[in-house]
């Protein structure tokens, strides 16, 4: 469907601005006939028409403008595509989750998500054997026609991608935490260019010119657990970002499986280091106690003692999912008791 440029730039705004719902960016596109009626908007204005007070809210309606032209022109060169919630081309799992992005910007194609997807994750200080159980386990899943879904960042990221190309289908996708102008790692590039060639696709819920920032990451893992019906988790030390992943998972009814690197020797070695860095930053008073003692009890041990099944290869995994393992056993109410005394 063609739209306006009038329409690019209004939805654009809206797509820019962090503190308005999925319901209300839809409500405003709605009411809002032109991206000049937003921009010269009062917080007290957009509060009467989305009936919720904004004045403690940061608004500069101009400030937000010029980011939606930049966004535009970026579009405009680099071929940077979107889907909106609700277009035929949205991915249909992400509309399970409970905050859906109001738009994807894309490049490749979004065809690869309509095949049956697995979200692979792990640390970036990946060990040499979990690298290799990555590569193995998506080269695997991508030859069973399977799409591999992950971050593009280092260690078992960029290994899942790896492993996804040179299967049959070679389809991965890469969500990034900033806009897709900027790939990130810049050193992953080349790799990113590979997925698009080979019918897969790089997204980010984020407006090109975007910069990738710390709490982006965190969102970011977000889609990557929701585009699957499942998250593999091939080694990651307590409370990392990948953990954080597959809290996401249980938290949309997805299952988690661990493969078996997470539990080797050398994994251990590198858990007992993040052991040594939570108990130091326990002890730099309450508020790290509190945080450290959240990191350590979301671990890939406490997930497995609760029933999470551990796998060391794409074949165990098949055959557990096609045994309809659900993982319910591991859930209470959607969510995994991770934080029990």
């Amino acid at each position: 469907m063609q739209i306006s440029q009038n329409e690019i730039i209004k939805r654009l705004m809206l797509a820019e601005t962090s503190f308005f719902t999925l319901s209300e960016k839809t409500l405003l596109q709605k009411k809002l006939d032109s991206f000049n009626d937003i921009a010269v908007m009062s917080n007290k204005e957009l509060s009467s028409i989305i009936d919720r007070d904004l004045t403690r809210s940061v608004w500069d309606g101009k400030k937000v403008l010029k980011k939606a032209q930049t966004a535009n022109f970026l579009m405009q060169k680099l071929g940077i595509r979107w889907s909106f919630f609700g277009d035929a081309d949205y991915p249909a799992m992400l509309t399970e989750m409970k905050d859906p992005p109001y738009v994807i910007f894309y490049r490749g194609s979004l065809d690869c998500l309509k095949a049956e997807c697995v979200s692979m994750v792990g640390t970036r200080r990946a060990t040499v054997t979990a690298r290799k159980a990555a590569f193995d386990f998506a080269r695997e899943a991508a030859e069973d026609g399977q799409t591999v879904v992950s971050g593009l960042a280092f260690g078992i990221d960029i290994a899942s991608h790896c492993g996804a190309l040179k299967g049959k289908s070679a389809k991965t996708a890469a969500v990034l935490p900033g806009g897709i102008d900027t790939i990130v790692p810049s050193s992953h590039t080349k790799h990113a260019v590979q997925i698009i060639e080979n019918g897969g696709v790089v997204l980010s819920e984020y407006t090109p010119g975007t910069p990738a920032q710390p709490f982006r990451f965190v969102q970011r893992n977000r889609i990557i657990a929701a585009l699957s019906p499942a998250t593999v988790v091939v080694q990651a030390p307590a409370g990392s970002g990948a953990m954080i992943t597959a809290d996401f998972a249980l938290d949309y009814n997805r299952d988690v499986f661990f493969h078996g690197a997470c539990f080797n020797r050398e994994s251990r070695a590198l858990d007992e280091v993040n052991a040594r860095k939570l108990s130091a930053m326990a002890g730099s008073g309450k508020a790290g106690e509190r945080k450290a003692r959240s990191k350590l009890l979301n671990s890939p041990e406490r997930y497995v003692a609760e029933g999470a099944p551990v796998v060391n290869s794409y074949a165990e995994y098949r055959q557990l999912k096609n045994g309809n393992f659900c993982g319910n056993d591991i859930k209470r109410g959607g969510q995994m008791d991770l934080f029990a005394d």
